[in-house]
């Protein structure tokens, strides 16, 4: 069986990667046990395996991207399983991965293409937007685009022109003020509203003639889209519909449609692969532990070796003169009914420590069921360390919150957090893969 893990080796070592096929009693992680055990998973593995090499012999000038970013995609493999086998079982992960696997291949079989029309502009402009947190304003910044300008509505008797019956049917109010997309020089416009914690955006695409505006059908790069950004904009001389997916900091994804006349024409889809970049944005202790420059520092280092690989194992073994039988009953006490990380619950776990300060800001501070323990040692003493994403509900972030705790008299009793922002690096490549057929 030929895959998986020897696609995790090929990136340890230096220069090229090894094609080797594996043995898969190697295997470690939940990822790797999985694929070994999916006879599809490892097929797909294999083939990721011999795409990534074309890649780099197709493009060296751009292999040391590659190669980062590989470790960058093993690394959300890892964390995306790992988070769906520490909940409750999800039957259909298999075929998410296999998911996963797809996409990959596309991406890194159709670097160096083109995208044709308006994103070839975009394509060239990438390499300069390295690090923005929203892609679709950082062409704009730049001027390789010109965004519509968002004129709100507040009502059907304020609408600036005069729907037909489809258009009329299309706009709703249910959401509250509905705003119009108004792009200078153009006809084509369209009136949107956003609901829902997902924030789920309706669109109702128009052309105006003169005073009154007929319903268009709707570009195929929008729907009834959730968490997603988009946009209608003006790339040279064309008129583009805009759809913005970044589902992950490492990963970008613009998809355009552009206005042929009468309809939109189809979707094109363009990737952009980042760097990510790790750094401390706050540390806190409790009083009797005070200043905790130490201790932010320390969870920086431990945050970067987990964020490489994801997953137990990579950060939780003991170390030499580290007390076991401390950290052994620290855990016993996390995980049992009513600790800060209870077995076998998808509820119950404890937020982010800071001592009724705030070092993380308006973003997300509770743990969830991919929270990982670990031992670590603080001023000479073993503690109970805890690292995962920031969650509320349903939502989560790339972040990573650190915590230390102390068992004392069979409670534990927190002693020092960090909060580790994620954020987009440098521009590595990027991909037009091909758009599937709805």
């Amino acid at each position: 069986m030929k895959g998986l893990v020897g696609l995790a080796w090929v990136l340890l070592l230096p220069g090229m990667a090894n094609a080797a096929g594996f043995d898969c009693a190697k295997a470690s992680s939940a990822a790797e046990k999985l694929v070994c055990a999916t006879p599809k998973l490892s097929t797909l593995d294999a083939e990721l395996g011999k795409v990534y090499q074309d890649a780099i012999k197709a493009h060296p000038e751009l292999a040391e991207a590659i190669r980062l970013d590989q470790r960058h995609w093993l690394a959300e493999r890892d964390d995306t399983t790992w988070t769906f086998q520490s909940g409750t079982p999800v039957d259909e992960f298999p075929k998410m991965l296999a998911d996963l696997y797809q996409r990959r291949i596309d991406i890194l079989s159709h670097i160096g293409q083109k995208p044709g029309g308006p994103l070839d502009v975009v394509q060239k402009a990438l390499p300069d937007t390295g690090g923005a947190s929203d892609l679709v304003q950082a062409l704009a910044a730049r001027h390789v685009i010109t965004l519509a300008k968002d004129v709100e509505i507040k009502d059907a008797k304020s609408l600036p022109f005069q729907p037909d019956a489809t258009l009329r049917g299309e706009i709703s109010f249910d959401n509250g003020n509905v705003t119009n997309r108004v792009l200078e020089g153009s006809p084509i416009g369209s009136a949107y509203s956003i609901g829902g914690t997902a924030h789920c955006v309706s669109e109702a695409p128009y052309r105006l003639d003169g005073k009154k505006a007929a319903a268009v059908d709707m570009p195929p790069v929008w729907g009834e889209d959730c968490m997603t950004t988009h946009a209608l904009a003006r790339v040279g001389n064309d008129i583009v519909a805009l759809r913005m997916d970044d589902g992950n900091l490492s990963e970008v994804v613009l998809a355009a449609s552009q206005w042929k006349g009468a309809s939109f024409g189809p979707a094109v889809e363009l990737v952009s692969r980042f760097d990510r970049t790790l750094s401390l944005s706050g540390a806190i202790c409790g009083p009797k532990e005070m200043p905790c420059a130490d201790f932010g520092k320390l969870a920086l280092q431990y945050a970067t070796r987990y964020a490489a690989r994801p997953q137990p194992g990579t950060i939780d073994k003991l170390d030499k003169g580290m007390d076991k039988a401390t950290y052994t009953a620290a855990v016993a006490a996390a995980t049992a009914p009513g600790g800060i990380a209870p077995k076998g619950s998808d509820n119950g776990f404890a937020d982010l420590p800071m001592f009724g300060q705030n070092i993380a800001g308006y973003r997300m501070t509770g743990y969830a069921s991919e929270a990982t323990f670990f031992p670590i040692a603080f001023r000479g003493e073993t503690l109970l360390g805890m690292i995962g994403h920031g969650h509320v509900g349903w939502r989560a972030n790339e972040d990573w919150l650190v915590s230390a705790w102390r068992l004392k008299q069979g409670k534990l009793e927190p002693v020092a957090s960090a909060y580790i922002e994620v954020a987009a690096g440098k521009f590595l490549y990027s991909s037009p893969i091909p758009v599937k057929a709805p």
